[in-house]
């Protein structure tokens, strides 16, 4: 088997109309399509898949099953401009030798990643 590169990232959401305000309205993603069960949205390189789950229980560790990375170019703007929206910052800005990160949480728990590569890349 050779795998070819990531279609998309699913993350499980408990309330799919919060869910989808949070990535498309705080978060800015666009989105793909949107319903009652699933929903996509365009992250540059991969897509970001919501589907309704009703047992991914709101801050319950062992249900998350997804962290996205989201690529930024300003990370301390990214991080203030969702703290102004009422995201929930949980990790500040840290440097590590290739990369700038920060994490904030969706509204049911999940980690949502803030990263900036030093070279300018993406992907």
């Amino acid at each position: 088997m050779q795998v070819r590169g990531v279609d998309f990232v699913g993350v499980a959401v408990p309330d799919m109309a919060k869910a989808q305000a949070f990535y498309r309205d705080t978060l800015g993603l666009t989105p793909s399509s949107e319903g009652e069960a699933w929903a996509e949205y365009d992250a540059g390189n991969v897509t970001v898949s919501l589907y309704r789950d009703e047992s991914a229980v709101a801050g319950d560790p062992s249900q998350r099953n997804a962290t996205l990375a989201l690529a930024v170019a300003d990370i301390a703007g990214a991080v203030e401009e969702l703290r102004r929206s009422g995201a929930k910052v949980l990790q500040e800005v840290e440097e590590y030798p290739p990369c700038y990160m920060a994490v904030v949480s969706d509204p049911f728990g999940n980690s949502v990643m803030l990263h900036q590569r030093k070279d300018g890349t993406v992907g």
